[in-house]
């Protein structure tokens, strides 16, 4: 039955098949139509509810606008088979024109002002469909129709018809027409079950059925009508739209049939005053009822939104700390592989310091071993300079081991290692002062030239010392760079001495390493002796 999913929204559409919608309309229209002459008091027939323009309201709704001419025609035929036997042909087809014509203006008003389908689904939508169909149609088409009332009837005053044709509309409108476009819409999403609800809603029924007899039927005091709102609105409040059209389709139902039998309120009336006040009460109990109700249901679609957004937020949050411990984990294991790997290669570093000082110390020991028997004196300087050099990088690498440095290094404390190194290799004769002022930290590279300049540094300066040569060494950090100074008591530098010009080997290499390493070297002015400064970027330094 839900055919109304296939609605037509306000630019047009495929709408529901014809084939479908029209048979189903003409049916309806004339069930609803012998349903209406129930309620129609002479002399005139104006009925208390005319719900055939609800189906067809509902029919125009459902199709394309293309369509639509078919769809009237059906509803004109249709009233025509309503009044076979109670108006003459050309009556039943100006009454069906009227009706058609009213359901034509509500439904291209409720297109015209709506975004899509025609649903009753919110307070804004049951407004503007009260107001444009009920209201606005209903009034204009009971124009024409208390018109046609008044022709054939001319006694009957036209305001007051024009009222009773109206709200007899209107009503049929309100009610039928709300049940039917809430019962056939497409189902929204599934509420949670709840326990006890089928019980609720059997007592709820019976408490109305038996208040509505009561109230509409049995007695006649208008005081007692109070007593149908406390189950309409708890009908409104708990069971939503589709619960408020029932409640009211029963009690319209039961008010009806109390005025057939000529019971209930209001019987003190005349005919058409009587139908006039059981509209007003119908309508005012109505609207409020579906006002009431569609405002529950939106706050009941309110706050299950809520509550999936914040289910959808729980979930999120627990997604998130999941994947927060996952990548916790992650980290821990990686940073744990990483420190292992770190310390495995430390590890392999230091012993690899320490197997190339061994194996510099056996070079140092193999070039010693060839230096004895060496009788020129030029060579075994010469060798003996090669083995200073090579001790010098065998001492860098056991310090390297000793501090267990793998990419940088705090050069200062290899500088009294060095010192006494070298005095200890020229048997005690010189003395050498190492300064500290500082820690400078520089590359292992860097600490490697470092030591072969100093060896070569201090190892120039004893050669061209006296027999009791005084050096000074010093070491500290100046600003981003490691200051290295060799000063010596000797006879000092020859007059234009030129680092640059240099022919010798030993003065070549030390330019050369410090170059490698970044840094520069220069001589100082000093007054007596030489004095040799060299820089060197320490770690870190841009």
């Amino acid at each position: 039955m839900l055919w109304l999913r296939s609605s037509a929204g306000r630019e047009g559409g495929a709408g529901a098949p014809l084939w479908l919608v029209w048979p189903l309309a003409v049916a309806g229209y004339v069930l609803m139509g012998r349903l209406g002459l129930v309620t129609a008091v002479p002399p005139t027939g104006a009925v208390v509810l005319w719900p055939p323009n609800a189906v067809l309201l509902t029919a125009l709704l459902a199709s394309a606008p293309r369509h639509w001419p078919v769809v009237l025609l059906g509803g004109i035929a249709a009233e025509v088979a309503v009044n076979w036997h109670t108006l003459p042909i050309a009556w039943a087809l100006a009454f069906g024109t009227v009706n058609a014509a009213e359901s034509t203006l509500a439904a291209s008003l409720l297109r015209r002002f709506s975004d899509g389908p025609v649903r009753l689904d919110g307070l804004a939508a049951v407004v503007r469909f009260v107001l444009l169909a009920p209201l606005a149609a209903s009034a204009t088409a009971a124009l024409a129709g208390a018109a046609l009332i008044a022709l054939r009837f001319p006694e009957v005053d036209y305001l007051h018809t024009w009222q009773v044709f109206w709200l007899g509309d209107g009503l049929g409108l309100l009610i039928v027409g709300t049940t039917l476009l809430v019962w056939l819409a497409p189902r929204a999403a599934p509420e949670a079950k709840i326990r006890g609800r089928g019980l609720e809603g059997l007592v709820l029924a019976a408490g109305l059925l038996f208040v509505s007899v009561l109230t509409l039927r049995l007695d006649a005091d208008l005081g007692r009508l109070y007593l149908l709102f406390p189950f309409l609105v708890w009908t409104a409040l708990r069971f939503g739209m589709k619960g408020a059209t029932l409640a009211i389709l029963s009690m319209t139902g039961v008010a009806t049939w109390a005025m057939m039998d000529g019971r209930g309120p209001f019987v003190d009336l005349a005919g058409i005053d009587q139908v006039a006040a059981r509209q007003v009460l119908i309508a005012v109990v109505a609207l409020s009822t579906f006002i009431l109700a569609v405002a529950a249901d939106e706050r009941r679609r309110v706050t299950r939104r809520l509550l999936q957004s914040v289910r959808e937020l729980e979930q999120a949050r627990f997604d998130l700390e999941r994947m927060n411990a996952d990548l916790d984990e992650i980290v821990t294991e990686r940073t744990r592989a990483l420190r292992s790997t770190l310390a495995r290669n430390e590890m392999l570093l230091r012993e690899v310091h320490h197997r190339v000082k061994n194996n510099l110390q056996l070079i140092s020991s193999l070039v010693a071993l060839q230096r004895r028997g060496v009788q020129e004196p030029a060579m075994r300087e010469r060798m003996a300079r090669i083995q200073g050099q090579i001790g010098a990088i065998a001492k860098t690498y056991d310090l390297l081991h000793q501090f267990g440095a793998s990419e940088t290094v705090d050069f200062g404390p290899f500088v009294p290692a060095l010192c006494a190194a070298i005095e200890g290799a020229e048997g005690g004769r010189a003395r050498i002062e190492a300064e500290l002022q500082g820690s400078a930290e520089v590359s292992a590279d860097s600490a490697i030239a470092l030591s072969l300049a100093l060896n070569e540094l201090v190892t120039n300066a004893l050669k061209h010392a006296g027999p009791t040569p005084r050096i000074r060494v010093s070491c500290g950090r100046e600003g981003d760079a490691l200051v290295l100074r060799v000063e010596d008591d000797g006879p000092g530098l020859p007059e234009g001495f030129d680092l640059t010009a240099q022919a010798g080997f030993g003065v070549r290499m030390v330019a050369g390493l410090i170059g490698q390493a970044g840094g520069t070297i220069r001589t100082l002015a000093t007054e007596g002796g030489a004095a040799f400064e060299i820089r060197v970027p320490v770690t870190g330094a841009a």
